[in-house]
């Protein structure tokens, strides 16, 4: 079975966007949003971000890989780091007096030899919300994330970055990588039909890691060979045709609406506004809004 790129054809408000409106609401709401843990602004982004993804009409059934793999790493991720501080790194929120609920036998970082010792696990409020908070800034990252290839034809990508600035040589580049990896996965999935067809019975696989892996040469030897003759093939014909030695023309022109225009406007808006009042110290230090910085916990968390 052959597998392609996953954009899929519809007719959606997502779809219907600019190539190069999604990637600056991605670029501006990714950067804004992690410059603060504060819980009600990233729930805020996050509602925006749940809505944002609703418009492409995407169905989990098409999207369940994706969707596993980045909650799996999220969870190792969040899950990882708690426990790795023993409950005690809480950034952005006020911890002169931290709402402990459970002190768990735990062994932990020191700060001097062994550098391993008995230590507590805090479990409190803040370190909660702190979880929670890290949860939500990263699904909602990813919800601007997965309906980019989905709902955007990859013949779109190159010109979507040559057009915000980026050089011909980086924005060939970036259309051959959202292009490379389905064409390995086509290759490696041709490969595996074709050795099975000779019975290679690839599901009885015995031995351990690096015994499967000497085992699985007859797979990955043609797929690595032949994706490096096909990037040879595509340098040549760059090189026939003089590829980076002035400007080139693009064969698609994207041709932004009156509405992508004013969504540019409002995401670059609103990330000079919330790098401006990082930079002026009103999401992590004192300050006109410190309100945001010491009460960054939800009232119905606190003890």
């Amino acid at each position: 079975m052959l597998i392609n790129f996953p954009y899929i054809k519809r007719d959606t408000p997502v779809h219907r966007l600019d190539a190069r409106t999604k990637l600056i609401l991605l670029f501006a709401y990714s950067f804004s949003v992690i410059q603060t843990s504060n819980f009600w602004f990233v729930l805020v982004g996050f509602i925006l971000a749940s809505f944002y993804y609703s418009q492409a009409h995407l169905k989990w059934r098409e999207t369940r890989r994706p969707w596993t793999f980045i909650l799996l790493l999220v969870s190792i991720l969040i899950i990882g780091n708690y426990f790795l501080s023993a409950g005690g790194i809480v950034q952005g929120v006020d911890l002169s007096h931290p709402h402990i609920l459970y002190k768990l036998p735990y062994i932990g970082l020191l700060s001097h030899p062994p550098y391993v010792g008995p230590a507590p696990l805090i479990i409190s409020v803040e370190s909660i919300t702190f979880l929670i908070t890290q949860a939500m800034r990263n699904i909602s990252i990813a919800m601007f994330v997965i309906p980019l290839p989905y709902t955007t034809p990859p013949s779109d990508f190159g010109v979507a970055f040559r057009e915000l600035g980026l050089p011909d040589k980086i924005a060939y580049a970036v259309d051959l990588a959202f292009r490379f990896l389905p064409s390995a996965v086509r290759d490696f999935s041709t490969t595996l039909d074709a050795q099975r067809a000779r019975g290679y019975e690839l599901d009885k696989l015995e031995g351990g890691l690096v015994g499967k892996t000497v085992r699985l040469a007859p797979m990955l030897v043609p797929v690595v060979i032949g994706s490096i003759i096909g990037a040879e093939d595509i340098i040549s014909a760059m090189e026939l045709r003089c590829f980076g030695v002035g400007k080139r023309t693009w064969y698609i022109e994207l041709h932004p609406r009156q509405f992508d225009r004013i969504m540019i406007t409002l995401a670059i808006t609103v990330f000079i506004a919330i790098t401006l009042l990082n930079i002026l110290g009103y999401f992590y230090t004192s300050g006109p809004l410190h309100v945001l910085h010491v009460q960054g916990i939800p009232k119905f968390l606190a003890p």
